[in-house]
């Protein structure tokens, strides 16, 4: 914990004050540490020993946890549960002398003590009320502090007034201690929502004499944690996970306890020989960093753990995405841990998180990119250069410079990284370059390479491989992505305005709403979207679509006006959807294509004339929604 001294010592003068008549309060969020703490105090307040004697019991500290209960008896029946193994403990006789005392008090009559260890059961001697007796009477038999715990108020199904009228009464008339645990800002909300005549204000002054709020250590309680869980992959890990907690903002220790649990048995549905793999431990490393960011996404309930370094196609996964991943990267960095398309897959985390299971971690290990070794290039040992000696470091940057400035590269990610790269030795001074010549070269390279490998993506797209691109954000390399970038939706502008007119010049009688539906949701070439998600009308001429769909036969008329309905969700489609604005960029083509069949449409007769028109309306009601 932060800095609970404080409380520590408070509750200590507490447990030792007289018929105290108030209850202490400890609040914070759900999973922040109030049970956590509250478990070690109670270790400590039981391990102090009571001379009892061989005729009393000492009484431990008794936790409830109310978290659904719906009624006071079910509540006096956990106390009666806990409180059984203390009277047993000393034997029959002592528990029914207690037990006689408490119904003594209660029923107001003289009980007989059986001498001879043959009588009642004590199940049958105290009741709900007499258990309750134990706390609120003195008696020779009982030794020690009465301490009650009540956990988890703000959770508990039992209106909130009778609850508190039920611990009052037993603050109010023993000499108990109680101490509540729940997060108040939930408490105060469940009484706005019952309504209460009493306001919560005045059964919280009534009730308590004393709030804290808990503070925690994170850091020092998840390494408890881990030095408890005595797991060897927990432990070689221990500073790293921790880091990612931090990083992940969480602040729930019941979470960090399931991400602990869920390394553990991921681990051991893993069977693998680390002598058979060199990379064992970076494998190991590079998964307990994804399961662990995985584990506390996913059960704080963040949907989009699922876009998370994976290949997303809208604005919105993107966004998703980068939420993640900037919670993170600085961490993954520091500790080299590889971007997770090029060492282990990630899909099979997020099931694992969801079923507890591994189904196929068999796969899962062949899919592990990190485990199965090769060799670095040259490119990468210098992405690594701190691991290299002086000698290798000046040999291979030497070879890669003049790969670099000679523009010998044959992938445009390979251009960007030693940019990136040598602007970064730049900065740290490990080497002297002019970094107008380093952004010009890279620009001149890309564009050499687009020139000459228009089609072949493997070696235009600007995948980082895994690593991340050395200085990101800096003007220098701002420049030479944008320029790549520029490049990129050019070749994609031609490559969709190709298709698109490809599509529309081969509309003929053969033509059917489903055959157009699934030429246009192929993947455009940035790989973003489909056709059907973007405009397809603006890339040829109006005239000339509207002179196709004129010579159709009726039967591909009444196929291309399904298309429109579908496409646009027109009435009789069965979906009720909004026209993206991507879309909406059809409009202006789509007016003059109705108004060049309209006029068409004066010369046409019959079934002819009826099915142009039914074209034109659906084309009109479709621009009426734009």
């Amino acid at each position: 914990m932060k800095d609970n001294t404080r409380l520590t010592s408070y509750l200590n003068e507490y447990l030792q004050m007289k018929r105290p008549q108030f209850a202490v309060m400890i609040t914070g969020k759900w999973g922040c540490g109030k049970t956590y703490y509250i478990e070690h105090r109670i270790e400590e307040w039981s391990k102090a020993k009571v001379k009892t004697g061989d005729n009393a019991i000492e009484l431990k500290p008794i936790y409830i946890s109310v978290n659904g209960i719906n009624t006071i008896g079910s509540v006096v029946r956990q106390i009666k549960t806990k409180l059984y193994p203390i009277l047993y403990s000393k034997g029959m006789a002592v528990a029914k002398k207690v037990a006689f005392s408490a119904l003594q008090i209660l029923t107001k009559s003289k009980l007989d003590l059986d001498k001879d260890g043959t009588g009642e059961d004590l199940k049958t001697l105290l009741d709900a009320e007499g258990i309750l007796e134990v706390f609120k009477a003195e008696s020779s038999a009982i030794k020690g502090n009465r301490i009650l715990i009540f956990d988890d108020l703000e959770r508990c199904r039992i209106p909130l007034d009778e609850l508190f009228g039920f611990i009052n009464g037993i603050v109010e008339h023993s000499d108990s201690k109680v101490i509540l645990l729940c997060d108040e800002v939930k408490l105060t909300q469940v009484a706005d929502q019952e309504g209460l005549k009493v306001k919560y204000e005045e059964f919280k002054e009534k009730l308590v004499g004393q709030t804290f709020s808990i503070d925690v250590n994170y850091a020092a309680v998840i390494s408890h944690f881990i030095d408890g869980a005595k797991n060897p992959v927990l432990t070689t890990n221990k500073d790293f996970i921790i880091e990612l907690f931090t990083a992940s903002k969480c602040e729930n220790l019941r979470l960090a306890r399931h991400c602990l649990v869920d390394i553990v048995r991921l681990f051991g549905q893993i069977t693998l020989d680390s002598n058979k793999y060199p990379n064992y431990e970076a494998f190991v490393k590079n998964v307990v960093a994804y399961l662990t960011i995985v584990s506390l996404e996913a059960r704080s309930g963040n949907t989009s753990i699922d876009k998370y370094q994976s290949y997303n196609f809208s604005d919105e996964d993107k966004r998703a995405n980068k939420e993640i991943e900037d919670k993170y990267n600085v961490v993954l960095e520091r500790h080299h841990i590889y971007h997770s398309t090029q060492s282990i897959p990630i899909r099979p985390l997020i099931s694992f998180i969801r079923t507890g299971y591994m189904d196929t971690p068999e796969q899962f290990i062949d899919g592990s990119r990190v485990l199965h070794t090769r060799n670095l290039t040259d490119w990468e040992k210098l992405w690594w250069c701190d691991k290299l000696t002086n000698e290798e470091f000046l040999k291979i940057l030497k070879k890669e410079k003049k790969r670099f400035y000679n523009k010998e590269l044959d992938y445009a990610f390979e251009v960007v990284h030693l940019a990136g790269i040598l602007l970064s030795l730049e900065k740290r001074s490990l080497v002297k370059l002019s970094r107008k010549l380093v952004v010009s070269t890279a620009k001149k390279s890309i564009a050499e390479l687009f020139r000459k490998y228009p089609n072949e993506l493997q070696r235009i797209q600007l995948s980082d491989r895994g690593y991340e691109f050395q200085e990101l954000r800096t003007a220098e390399m701002d420049e030479i992505v944008s320029y790549y970038t520029m490049l990129n939706q050019k070749r994609a502008d031609k490559i969709e305005k190709g298709y698109v007119q490809f599509v529309w010049s081969n509309i003929g009688p053969e033509t059917t709403c489903e055959s157009l539906n699934a030429q246009f949701e192929q993947l455009m070439p940035n790989r973003q979207s489909t056709y059907s998600m973007k405009s397809i009308f603006t890339q040829v001429s109006p005239r000339e679509i509207a002179n196709r769909i004129a010579t159709l036969p009726n039967s591909a008329k009444v196929e291309f006006c399904h298309f429109l309905i579908h496409r646009y969700y027109l009435e009789g489609c069965g979906i009720i959807a909004q026209i993206n604005d991507e879309v909406k960029a059809d409009k202006n083509n789509l007016v003059k294509i109705s108004t060049i069949l309209k006029s068409k449409a004066k010369r046409l007769k019959l079934l002819d004339k009826e099915k142009t028109l039914l074209i034109i309306s659906k084309i009109d009601e479709a621009v009426s929604k734009m």
